[in-house]
């Protein structure tokens, strides 16, 4: 169900984006998942293309790619990047407690590519 909802906000951003820009069609999707997300791009997918049919997004690509997981230690204030919520800060080794998740924990629309009404493309980055 999770990933349901995180989809279906994906989906409302990629059309609202699409509309300003005057899209006739929707051709490509660029998701990018944290590393620290338990999101797949099999159920992202999935729940997409359930919501797609009739709408500027009916049969857009899908193409992920995977964001690092990065850190600020609270107690050094070094930027880190960790693949471990439970795993001591790699610079100064205080505990997970001491770290606040700066990135690569969520699901983010990258960027998407449109067809437009004269029949060019063109790429929106997020």
């Amino acid at each position: 169900m999770h990933e349901g909802a995180l989809t279906k906000d994906l989906f409302d951003h990629v059309l609202i984006h699409a509309k300003e820009a005057g899209a006739r069609h929707v051709t490509q999707v660029k998701v990018t998942i944290g590393e620290l997300s338990d999101a797949t791009p099999e159920s992202i997918e999935f729940y997409f293309n359930s919501l797609a049919p009739g709408t500027l997004a009916d049969g857009a690509v899908l193409e992920f790619s995977t964001a690092t997981a990065t850190a600020q230690c609270k107690d050094c204030g070094k930027d880190v990047p960790v693949d471990d919520l439970y795993a001591p800060c790699p610079e100064c080794g205080a505990f997970p407690l001491s770290i606040k998740i700066t990135g690569g924990n969520g699901v983010y629309l990258s960027s998407l590519e449109i067809e437009t009404g004269d029949g060019q493309h063109e790429q929106i980055q997020e």
